[in-house]
């Protein structure tokens, strides 16, 4: 995430978990960025993003069983919005973070 810190810009998540998913998905991963819980999928839809049912999970955390629920499940878009809030970029076919996230420096060294 250094990459995107360097360029000035923000980097949000945006998912149908709720916030005590996203706090452990988080912590699990490692993540700096900030990580916001759409859980009836207003925002997804805003932006057009399909949106299906959620579901629960289990898994172990620090040694205890923990259940997370989504509420709603999004597909995996990545939105670049411009200075003017606008959308500069849209991908819709996500292969892999790391060419993800590639595309999107080069689209925001564009927009600088």
């Amino acid at each position: 995430m250094k990459s995107f810190a360097d360029k000035d810009v923000d980097v949000i998540g945006v998912s149908g978990d709720t916030v005590k998913t996203q706090e452990a998905f988080k912590k699990f991963h490692k993540l700096t960025f900030t990580l916001l819980a759409d859980e009836k999928g207003e925002v997804g839809k805003a932006f057009g993003v399909p949106v299906s049912k959620g579901g629960t999970a289990k898994a172990k955390v620090d040694d205890n069983d923990e259940e997370f629920i989504r509420g709603v499940t999004l597909k995996r878009w990545t939105f670049v919005l411009g200075k003017d809030g606008k959308v500069a970029y849209k991908n819709t076919e996500i292969k892999t973070p790391a060419e993800d996230s590639k595309a999107v420096l080069e689209v925001i060294a564009k927009l600088k």
